[in-house]
């Protein structure tokens, strides 16, 4: 669970051991998903994720988000998706992060583990990354906005 995306908590390895790692996490650092371990193993491993913000179903997704812990530099944010039965890439896990950079953007990226053939997995990843690009682009014009509409004279922070 550490790259695709949305709010985190802290995992380690070890809190996991009926999961083989599928779902791993260093409390400072955003999560990472292992693609081998499958869509069941990662499901039931994202859900034991402590922090982890229930499940909302959204446009064919099961989501459990996970937040950076407080205070953490900088913040970050997951959202692990689990397709439903009636997604047409059914079965398969994205992951998507968002990250805080020092320009005060928040960036995209997704991982994709589609079980359900090639074509699927990838037309669902090239959904993931144009989402990626429009989530980042519309951070980055809402710091230029906020950027052009402070004093010179003002402080950066």
């Amino acid at each position: 669970m550490q790259s695709g995306a949305a709010s985190v908590a802290a995992l380690f390895l070890a809190a996991l051991p009926d999961t083989g790692g599928a779902v791993a996490q260093d409390a400072s650092k955003p999560p990472q998903i292992d693609c081998a371990s499958g869509f069941d193993t990662l499901r039931i491993a994202a859900f034991n994720i402590a922090g982890a913000a229930g499940s909302a179903e959204e446009d064919g997704f099961e989501v459990v988000r996970i937040n950076s812990p407080a205070g953490q530099t900088p913040p970050w944010r997951a959202e692990l998706g689990f397709t439903t039965p009636w997604h047409p890439a059914h079965p398969a896990v994205t992951l998507r992060t968002l990250r805080l950079q020092v320009t005060g953007v928040w960036t995209a990226d997704s991982k994709v583990c589609g079980y359900s053939g090639a074509d699927k997995t990838a037309a669902l990843a090239a959904e993931m990354k144009a989402g990626d690009k429009a989530l980042t682009d519309a951070s980055r014009d809402e710091v230029e906005k906020r950027n052009s509409q402070r004093s010179p004279l003002q402080s950066p922070h």
